[in-house]
């Protein structure tokens, strides 16, 4: 693979946060799930089996949590633009996706966004 088209991929992350527009709905936490892309060169970490010269996927679930877990949220763009931050200051990837599910209505799966920060 390219370096400049190498990404780590982190899953599913549950999250349990307090989103919605409405006070109601941000009176509890509802389950919000997390895929993060983080573009960086992956052969240099490959080549030396070296976590170093690579971004810990653990700290960066563990960092999202501790950052997003507190607080309140209107929209789910929010939340996706406060952790693509983050993990753009935090990591420093070459850029970051961050693909926000929320179960919002009745009858549908989720709904959600997707967004990608250089």
């Amino acid at each position: 693979m390219n370096e400049k088209t190498d990404k780590l991929l982190i899953a599913g992350i549950e999250l349990w946060l307090k989103v919605g527009c409405a006070e109601r709905e941000r009176a509890f936490a509802q389950r919000i799930e997390l895929n993060v892309t983080l573009e960086l060169p992956l052969a240099p970490a490959g080549k030396n089996d070296d976590l170093s010269k690579t971004i810990d996927y653990a700290a960066a679930v563990e960092g999202l949590r501790k950052l997003l877990t507190p607080k309140k949220f209107r929209l789910a763009e929010a939340v996706a633009e406060q952790a693509a931050d983050y993990l753009l200051k935090k990591f420093k990837p070459r850029a970051v996706t961050v693909l926000i599910k929320k179960r919002a209505l009745p009858g549908i799966d989720w709904a959600g966004m997707e967004i990608r920060r250089p």
